[in-house]
């Protein structure tokens, strides 16, 4: 009998040592992921939630690090993306204002959100965050960022039940409204 030689089945070629950051990487994004989906089955519910709860969003987040991790694998397994970043010949300097503006929103709002509450110290974020991506409009950046909070706020305590902590801003609000102030 002669004929073709039958093909044996070889096992995958171990990846080259210029891949293997880029599967670690997508090991632990997957690994985060599986960290966050675990924590979210074990967030207490209470029977007074009928729809959703409070374990939605966690869900949705370990999907989302779940399909992020498997496609970093999936791309690391083919041959990695880290090599095109290598080929940049030059990346630009480091932007320190930026990062300085973004460090002063968090912080800001860290600072700001007990004693002013969440209108006010999110949108002294928002506008240091819109500096730090190079707006220069500081009142368009001041009323909008007001006016997004103000309704992320309402949003919460109106729509979802959650206080989430009315501040000065809040208050003025309400009391123009008519509403009492809890």
């Amino acid at each position: 009998m002669s004929g073709p030689a039958p093909r044996l089945l070889h096992a995958a070629p171990a990846p080259r040592p210029a891949v293997l950051p880029d599967l670690w990487v997508g090991l632990f994004v997957i690994a985060l992921g599986g960290l966050a989906l675990w924590q979210a089955a074990v967030i207490p519910t209470s029977p007074i939630y009928a729809q959703v709860g409070p374990k939605a969003v966690p869900y949705v987040v370990a999907a989302g690090l779940l399909l992020l991790g498997a496609g970093l694998t999936y791309v690391a397994l083919r041959g990695g993306w880290s090599y095109a970043l290598e080929e940049m010949a030059e990346a630009p300097p480091t932007n320190w204002r930026a990062i300085t503006l973004m460090l002063a929103g968090l912080l800001a709002n860290l600072v700001l959100i007990g004693p002013c509450g969440f209108s006010i110290a999110a949108s002294a974020q928002f506008v240091l965050v819109a500096a730090a991506f190079g707006s220069r409009r500081l009142l368009r950046d001041l009323v909008l960022a007001v006016v997004l909070t103000l309704l992320v706020w309402f949003g919460f305590v109106e729509g979802l039940g959650v206080n989430i902590g009315a501040g000065y801003l809040e208050r003025l609000v309400l009391m123009a409204l008519g509403q009492e102030i809890s």
